[in-house]
């Protein structure tokens, strides 16, 4: 995944486990600017399904959401 996700000038950067073991630095204004192909692969690193019928919206809500839900580890 690209190391483009960590945005440093964000106040409350996490460190979020994928389905491989690895970590990702992101932050909810990072999410908020995401292009979908972007979200996709998030998204999916997470384990999260992701379908063409859904909206860009809809994904982006899902990450912001998954991002919220996961305890900081700061």
């Amino acid at each position: 995944m690209s190391r483009r996700y960590l945005n440093p000038g964000s106040t409350a950067t996490n460190y979020m486990e994928t389905c491989s073991g690895d970590f990702l630095a992101m932050d909810e204004q990072t999410l908020e600017t995401m292009r979908r192909a972007e979200l996709v692969e998030y998204l999916e690193a997470r384990g999260i399904a992701c379908y063409d019928d859904e909206s860009t919206e809809l994904l982006r809500e899902t990450a912001i959401e998954d991002f919220r839900n996961e305890p900081l580890n700061y």
